[in-house]
């Protein structure tokens, strides 16, 4: 299992910070997460010759493929909505701080017990592939979606150009969560519940699908199966790799 560790550890280094918005366009931040994620993927073999090799060959395609993805116009959005600084400030500051202060009462009261048992976790194999696999679920794959999709928004924008503005990035994020949760939901072996997932979506959209716009039911349709099945997919892959069966 290290072999399928390190194969899907690295295509999800490689191609993680060139599908977050917020870091493609730094190639400072770009590069030193490749190589970072690449690290922890080779982790268990990270002192060997294969590793000193395949980390600045890493590191190297990473700068590649941040200076391609310069030229793309049509990737994936910043989710904006996600990000803004009340939220961080008011939320996820303290909710960081909380956390910090309970992982270290519960490390200080159980000795290394707890600190042992995190880091064998986290560097367990299937721990790394299962992560790597939502990673390349949730981000990666909204590249490709994205890419799918954009014939097809160029020609909605053109039919609803004088419609209101949706929320800048709400896509995004949207994807993000569908996927996120269509693998999460497959690789635990309940696949059936991803019809939540699709219901609630389908729910929101209802009023369009309703109004009979052709064109925004099809490109609705080729968006979710295309966002979905890919997910799918890749949780299944993941599966086997785990020794389970593909949709449990």
């Amino acid at each position: 299992m290290e072999l399928e560790r390190v194969v899907i550890g690295l295509v999800a280094a490689l191609l993680l910070p060139y599908s977050l918005p917020a870091v493609r366009p730094r190639p400072l931040l770009a590069v030193p997460l490749t190589v970072l994620y690449a690290a922890y993927a080779l982790a268990p073999a990270l002192l060997s010759p294969a590793a000193a090799v395949l980390l600045p060959l890493t590191a190297a395609a990473s700068w590649g493929l941040w200076r391609l993805a310069r030229t793309d116009a049509h990737m994936q959005g910043s989710p904006r909505i996600l990000i803004s600084r009340s939220v961080a400030g008011t939320i996820f500051a303290p909710l960081g701080l909380t956390l910090a202060l309970a992982g270290t009462a519960a490390a200080l009261h159980t000795g290394t017990k707890v600190l042992t048992g995190a880091r064998d976790l986290i560097l367990d194999d299937r721990t790394a592939i299962a992560v790597s696999g939502l990673l390349i679920a949730t981000f990666i794959g909204g590249e490709v979606v994205t890419h799918t999709l954009h014939p097809f928004y160029a020609e909605l924008k053109k039919a609803e150009a004088g419609e209101m503005e949706p929320l800048k990035g709400a896509g995004t994020a949207i994807g993000w969560l569908e996927r996120s949760m269509t693998y999460a939901l497959t690789v635990a072996g309940r696949p059936e519940a991803i019809a939540v997932v699709v219901g609630i979506k389908a729910l929101a959209r209802f009023p369009e699908l309703q109004s009979n716009q052709k064109r925004f039911a099809e490109y609705f349709l080729i968006g979710s199966m295309s966002s979905i099945g890919l997910a799918l997919l890749i949780a299944a892959v993941i599966r086997i790799v785990l020794g389970e069966k593909a949709l449990g």
